[in-house]
């Protein structure tokens, strides 16, 4: 089986988002079907670990700072930061040596933050298939969101400045992987990887499904309404607040809004007032274990306002058997392609999906196959394969 080295930007049990979940998941599937699995991490120290039978190859940063520390910076160091990410000739040296050393047949970079896209043209210097994984808007945007009060059209001329080198070292990279199409499509078009095959591969998000659940649909009263995730403006869980509190009363008083995460201290505080003047019933878990959590929801809501990559929480939850209602923004629409009955744009669609639910009239369409670990590795191997 062919050698394949992850190249990331931290590794277990270094943890800030999604990113790191989904690359840890891939590099253990990959090697249990046998694939002969390396990872290098940037880290803040060099060491080597074997983790689930993965071998990690940790790897000091070259730069003002590691992206994944817990130290605040100012503007001036994110700037000198992003400057020297975008090609980091201090990092060449050691990623040659790194790659000269392990002889990978396949380079897969899944987050490109620290690592840089400098190691794509090292890659392709030694002639090593590379790919690259989509995962967020970090090769457009300084702050990988592009985002700023709205989501972003096009680049901004400061964005367009600092990705420049990423940008151009795309050309380097021989396969371009999308966690959805529509983060695949948003660097293509703005002229990214113009060498590469592309592809889109879901996240692996499911370990097991809930064949049935203990309470279908809203039936029993209380009907708990569930966000699950970071508590961030960009996350617009305002909106379901104000869609229930349309409800009719008869309806909005059996329901209970169940918040989990966490963020804003001022922006909950918001929430919970917003709550108080519409007289609704809401409840703030923080921190909770996903399946516990959703295994208690009738309902997830997914009400971002900025166009999130993929959104993880949405196939979670369909694997507990929940269903979802989820903005039509970013890739979200993508995964509720089943039940186009259950995406909205606004507050008052949202009303009609949760009435409409309510009553009986709608009824959500549970297809998982497309997200099942089995059916996403056969893919992965299809891709890896190939010469």
């Amino acid at each position: 089986m062919k050698k394949i080295l992850i190249a990331c930007r931290g590794y277990y049990p270094h943890i800030a988002g999604g990113g790191e979940i989904s690359t840890k998941k891939l590099a253990e599937e990959l090697s249990s079907l046998g694939y002969d699995v390396h990872v290098l991490a940037v880290d803040c120290k060099d060491k080597d670990d074997l983790i689930e039978n993965v071998k990690v190859s940790r790897v000091k940063f070259k730069n003002i700072y590691w992206s994944m520390g817990k130290e605040k910076h100012n503007p001036l160091a994110k700037l000198i930061w992003h400057i020297i990410d975008s090609n980091n000739i201090f990092f060449e040296s050691k990623l040659t040596e790194l790659l000269e050393r392990i002889k990978p047949d396949v380079l897969i970079t899944s987050t490109i933050e620290d690592v840089s896209s400098i190691i794509w043209r090292v890659a392709y210097d030694r002639r090593i298939r590379t790919l690259h994984i989509l995962r967020s808007y970090s090769l457009l945007c300084k702050n990988a969101n592009m985002y700023k009060e709205d989501n972003c059209i096009s680049q901004c001329a400061s964005c367009r400045t600092l990705t420049l080198m990423k940008k151009t070292n795309s050309q380097y990279v021989n396969d371009v992987v999308g966690i959805s199409k529509y983060v695949l499509e948003k660097h293509i078009e703005n002229g990214y990887f113009r060498n590469a095959k592309a592809h889109v591969i879901y996240n692996m998000c499911i370990d097991e499904i809930v064949e049935k659940r203990k309470l279908n649909g809203f039936q029993l009263p209380p009907i708990k309404l569930g966000y699950l995730g970071r508590i961030h403006k960009t996350k617009g869980i305002e909106l379901i607040i104000t869609a229930v509190s349309k409800l009719k009363k008869e309806q909005k008083d059996k329901i209970i809004i169940c918040i989990a995460g966490t963020g804003e201290p001022g922006y909950i505080n918001e929430l919970n007032m917003l709550s108080v003047n519409f007289g609704l019933n809401i409840k703030f878990y923080g921190n909770v274990k996903p399946t516990l959590f959703l295994d208690d929801m009738d309902m997830l809501i997914v009400p971002s306002k900025w166009n999130e990559p993929f959104g993880r929480v949405i196939v979670e939850s369909l694997g507990r058997g929940v269903p979802v209602a989820g903005k039509k923004v970013g890739g979200i629409p993508e995964l509720l392609n089943d039940n186009k009955d259950f995406l909205f744009d606004i507050a008052e669609e949202l009303t009609e999906i949760i009435n409409l639910y309510l009553i009986g009239n709608i009824e959500f369409n549970f297809q998982l196959e497309k997200f099942e670990t089995k059916n996403i590795l056969e893919i992965w191997g299809q891709v890896l394969d190939k010469d």
